[in-house]
């Protein structure tokens, strides 16, 4: 059961990743960083996505990282204090990004 878990996490860090690029190649808002339904005009895009690209690859990572060991984890051998540490970590770059982002919105909306 807990693949399933391991699957979806390292699928948003992956979806994560190819967002961020995708969003500073074409210089466009993906809705996945604005929730999809934004009724308020952006003033700065382009500050905006400067302002969330870095940060956004650091939580892809961090979440393609914790799908691939937390897979191991359950697969190939039990690794308790790694997994600790992650779950962790993954938490902790999940509330930073998550303050990055409401920081970002209050600066450039």
């Amino acid at each position: 059961m807990l693949i399933l878990f391991d699957v979806v996490i390292f699928a948003y860090g992956v979806y994560t990743i190819y967002s961020a690029i995708n969003m500073k190649r074409t210089k466009q808002l993906s809705k996945f960083f604005t929730g999809g339904n934004t009724m308020v005009p952006i003033r700065d895009v382009q500050g905006y996505i400067d302002a969330i690209y870095h940060k956004s690859l650091v939580l892809g990572a961090m979440a393609v990282l914790f799908g691939v060991v937390a897979a191991i984890n359950d697969f190939v051998t039990p690794l308790p204090v790694v997994m600790k540490a992650l779950v962790l970590l993954f938490l902790t770059v999940l509330v930073w990004f998550t303050v990055t982002v409401s920081r970002a919105k209050r600066e450039y909306w």
